[in-house]
């Protein structure tokens, strides 16, 4: 006879899986405590309704930025500093660019931004597998750590749209505009370093550490996966900002 008690109903069930902490939660809690939020991811994943939230934002900053930016302003010094583009075929660009502006950024912020975090989350995934810190990760829990360190980019969003609203922007492109880059408060006469000032931004950076901490306590990924996970990808955005600095 075994020694365990027995209830009189039977078995006991199984205790209930935790619910996934709420949109507001997550807000609040990239903020304030990332690492006890992706711990509670960790059991229960939750990506759709950040995903959601962070689409809107660029879709909003897509359109309010796409109605007010001078595209001559903004092309014409980057064509002629080209020596394959004829000068009579600048304003032809220009004239193009205006009118395509617009609907590639909304169909980039609708589409762009879910099928990114789908191929990043992929990464995440096969390299939670590679380098696990225990079980193995699934998709919903790398996908989580995808998307759930994005909001902490939000209030930046919300900056971009009141400058964008409330003063002209000429033809800067979006990473010009808001005080929080290197690039807005340094000048220099090098356009690759420039473009590693801009790409230093606060935002961006704890968006870097946020995912970091996402991969080590959501993914339960090891240290050296997930740094490869934030610094690679790192290295490849900044790079190709630099060579594309012309």
């Amino acid at each position: 006879m075994s020694d365990q008690p027995t209830s009189l109903y039977g078995d006991q069930p199984e205790a209930p899986n935790p619910p996934a902490p709420s949109l507001m939660d997550q807000i609040i809690g990239v903020f304030t405590s990332p690492v006890e939020l992706f711990q509670r991811l960790n059991k229960a994943p939750s990506w759709a309704w950040a995903l959601g939230v962070i689409i809107a934002g660029s879709l909003i900053i897509t359109v309010i930025w796409g109605l007010k930016v001078d595209v001559d302003e903004m092309i014409r010094p980057v064509l002629e500093r080209n020596p394959q583009i004829q000068s009579a075929q600048i304003d032809l660009i220009i004239e193009m660019q205006k009118k395509f502006i617009l609907p590639f950024g909304i169909l980039a912020a609708l589409f762009g931004t879910a099928a990114m975090v789908a191929l990043v989350g992929l990464f995440y995934w096969l390299m939670g597998k590679a380098f696990p810190e225990g079980e193995a990760p699934s998709y919903p829990q790398a996908l989580s750590a995808a998307v759930v360190p994005g909001l902490v980019k939000l209030p930046q969003m919300l900056l971009l749209a009141v400058i964008c609203l409330v003063r002209p922007i000429g033809g800067l492109t979006p990473d010009k505009i808001t005080p929080t880059s290197l690039g807005y408060f340094f000048h220099v006469e090098s356009l690759k370093l420039q473009a590693l000032f801009y790409g230093l931004d606060i935002f961006y950076l704890a968006g870097v550490v946020l995912a970091y901490l996402a991969l080590r306590h959501l993914v339960r990924m090891k240290a050296i996966g997930a740094l490869i996970c934030v610094l690679l990808p790192m290295a490849l955005l900044i790079g190709l900002r630099i060579l594309g600095a012309k």
